[in-house]
């Protein structure tokens, strides 16, 4: 499992903790290198905090979310960040085979300096643990 975000940034550092609480990897963005690392798994997870599209004062529940291996839209990215969807289709596309994704997303709310989280995400852990140890149970220890 990869933990996405940057542990300075408040909310951001949800996909770290996560993955650390669960012995994964963390960094703070995907790269197409990691191509070679996904090729041989049979499945990877993603986490990553959301900024959920929201009215104001609402808030959204951690959702986990299956993936598959999608181009990437053209001009859409850089070659030096990706979205998972788009680092399995550069796996499946490099090695002839990807594999199966999902996508934890914990909703943030506060990305500035620091390493304090939001009260609303910090509310939403309960789920989102529960959410990654069904990910868990499902299916094995690859990434």
């Amino acid at each position: 499992m990869i933990g996405i975000g940057n542990p300075l940034r408040g909310d951001d550092r949800v996909g770290a903790l996560l993955a650390e609480e669960a012995g994964g990897r963390c960094l703070h963005q995907l790269t197409p290198e990691l191509a070679a690392e996904l090729a041989p798994l049979q499945r990877v997870l993603f986490i990553d905090a959301w900024l959920a599209p929201l009215p104001a004062g609402s808030t959204a529940a951690p959702r986990l979310d299956p993936l598959s291996a999608a181009a990437p839209p053209a001009g859409a990215s850089s070659s030096h960040r990706l979205e998972p969807a788009q680092l399995l289709a550069i796996t499946a596309a490099l090695y002839g085979h990807a594999p199966r994704g999902a996508w934890l997303r914990v909703p943030a709310y506060a990305l500035g300096h620091g390493t304090a989280l939001s009260a609303p995400l910090r509310a939403s852990l309960p789920r989102a643990r529960r959410l990654l140890r069904q990910w868990l149970r499902e299916g094995g220890a690859d990434a």
